[in-house]
């Protein structure tokens, strides 16, 4: 009745995570080679079986910086290094849509930095650690044409990011220029309605 159109979205960390596909390395494996070019070549490739499969959109893990090596998604990370995850995240991004896919980064933010390194769990980080480690990488993903940005499901300093205006407002649209779609994590909307309660 809208004519909006269907986007059928798909896990694609290390390659289209369907039947008969390609599997690459994990991003932490991906991160070792020191290699953002090869890492390109290869998203472009991911975005070219998304396209081919009749999805339309990649979720893969280009924002996250490995700040407890507790924590249970490390693989999915590239570095602890902010400087090489931010080149990383933007030759996936700009990859992926080569191939012909939409990008959907997440987490944003700072998933990786969880108190004990527990999955969603509380982040106390304050502003300067924000953008000194983990906006760097958010920012490469924005000017390299990153179509989604997903939200994470942890608080940062008290305020769910699914809820977070300072985050999702005042950074990522005003302070970094991203104009494309801001998606919730699964469930990640009633998640934050509870984490407020």
């Amino acid at each position: 009745r809208l004519k909006i159109p269907a986007l059928i979205e798909v896990e694609a960390n290390h390659g289209l995570q369907a039947l008969d596909s390609i599997v690459f390395p994990t991003n932490l494996g991906m991160g070792c080679t020191f290699n953002p070019e090869l890492y390109n070549r290869i998203m472009e490739t991911v975005g070219k079986e998304i396209r081919l499969s009749g999805n339309h959109i990649g979720f893969v893990t280009h924002l996250d910086i490995a700040r407890d090596p507790r924590w249970g998604r490390t693989e999915e990370f590239f570095s602890e290094d902010p400087y090489l995850t931010s080149k990383f995240s933007e030759s996936g991004v700009k990859g992926i849509k080569n191939g012909g896919a939409l990008a959907c980064c997440k987490h944003y933010c700072a998933t990786g930095d969880g108190i004990g390194g527990i999955n969603t769990a509380e982040v106390n980080i304050g502003k300067r650690e924000l953008h000194d480690i983990h906006l760097p990488a958010v920012e490469s993903a924005v000017k390299a044409g990153a179509d989604i940005i997903m939200a994470a499901y942890n608080t940062v300093d008290g305020i769910p990011c699914h809820m977070n205006k300072y985050l999702l407002r005042d950074v990522l649209r005003d302070e970094l220029g991203f104009d494309g779609i801001v998606l919730s994590d699964g469930f990640g909307v009633g998640r934050a309605i509870n984490q407020m309660g």
